[in-house]
């Protein structure tokens, strides 16, 4: 059957198919799906076709791995197709892989970045070794950095797009706000030549400037604190908070009652005090805040608990003679929920004797 370029265009021959005209005599073309052959009418009509060596079945653009057109395209005819484990088809037809997909082809991709000639080329979707060999071709021919991340992973460009842009007052104070880290050096870790010369302890400043970008009509870039930002567009600012309440044991002092939930005025400022040495201690990076009614190491905020009824209060309270059973409320946000669990645990296995 000669199909020639107006065949198509006459509406009279364009039909839809009937399924008692698969084993008719004659010549046709049909249009089915899906395309990959993975079920449906396409494979139902290709059970029947695959045996006649005057057929021809053309698999248009890709297809997944593990259906019957991509083991067509990798198959050499004649073949045998299993399709389950009491089907198998004598495939004789011929194949033919046409280059028609909604999706860009590799070709596609090469000439729209030789046309754009972009610096960085990130490839996001598509079989790995052939992204692999896409991204190889990119690099050498077009001479272009071009990147293959995986799924959740975070990838850095370097970029060179410079955007002047002014500064409000907040956000400049905010620069200028300290935030000095430090660091403890123990003497056995250096080597003779360095033990004068290198402080046991340095202090340094991991300052970091957040700010916003804003962008008006008829107006410069400016830098705005996230406050700022908010307060214009007329927002609140949401945050999760964690909290939980949990017992630390104490030695009961001659004539105290062990039913008293909390300890003496005096005695709590010195538990807070040995808590906020020992999370010194086993923090050194990190600024421990002792604010006498509780302890705050970025958003955790730890501190006494006298609510019997605490909704953060969890497990059953063991009764004993000679130690008192103490709760300790702690809050946080939930960017520093690793941060607040490492410092619970740490309170829960210190020595509180005094």
């Amino acid at each position: 059957m000669d199909v020639g370029k107006g065949y198509l265009n006459d509406k009279s021959r364009v039909l839809s198919f009937d399924r008692s005209s698969i084993n008719a005599p004659g010549a046709c073309v049909l249009f089915a799906t899906p395309g990959m052959i993975s079920g449906g009418f396409s494979l139902e009509v290709f059970k029947q076709w695959a045996p006649c060596e005057k057929n021809l079945v053309t698999l248009p653009g890709y297809c997944v791995a593990g259906t019957v057109g991509h083991k067509l395209m990798s198959a050499k005819i004649p073949t045998q197709i299993r399709l389950d484990e009491d089907v198998q088809i004598n495939v004789r037809c011929q194949i033919h892989q046409l280059s028609f997909s909604p999706h860009t082809d590799a070709k596609g991709i090469m000439d729209l970045v030789k046309f754009l000639s972009p610096k960085h080329v990130i490839l996001v979707h598509g079989e790995k070794p052939k992204m692999v060999t896409l991204r190889e071709k990119i690099q050498s021919e077009l001479g272009i950095q071009c990147y293959l991340p995986a799924n959740s992973e975070t990838l850095c460009i370097p970029t060179t797009n410079h955007v002047k842009a002014g500064a409000s007052d907040a956000f400049l104070r905010s620069c200028l706000s300290p935030n000095f880290k430090f660091l403890k050096t123990s003497s056995a870790e250096l080597d003779d030549s360095h033990k004068r010369t290198m402080p046991l302890l340095q202090v340094y400043d991991d300052r970091v400037s957040e700010g916003i970008l804003t962008l008006q009509k008829n107006q410069s870039p400016k830098v705005v604190s996230q406050n700022e930002f908010m307060e214009a567009l007329g927002v609140e600012k949401h945050e999760v908070k964690l909290a939980y309440c949990f017992p630390v044991y104490i030695p009961n002092s001659e004539g105290s009652d062990a039913s008293d939930c909390l300890p003496s005025t005096s005695r709590k400022g010195s538990l807070l005090h040995l808590i906020s040495e020992k999370l010194c201690r086993e923090l050194p990076d990190l600024d421990v805040q002792d604010c006498q009614e509780h302890i705050q190491i970025q958003s955790v905020v730890v501190s006494f608990c006298s609510n019997e009824k605490c909704p953060h209060r969890t497990g059953v309270s063991l009764q004993s003679v000679d130690k008192k059973e103490v709760h300790f409320c702690c809050s946080w946000s939930l960017a520093d929920d690793v941060l607040a669990w490492r410092i619970v645990a740490i309170i829960k296995i210190l020595e509180l004797d005094i």
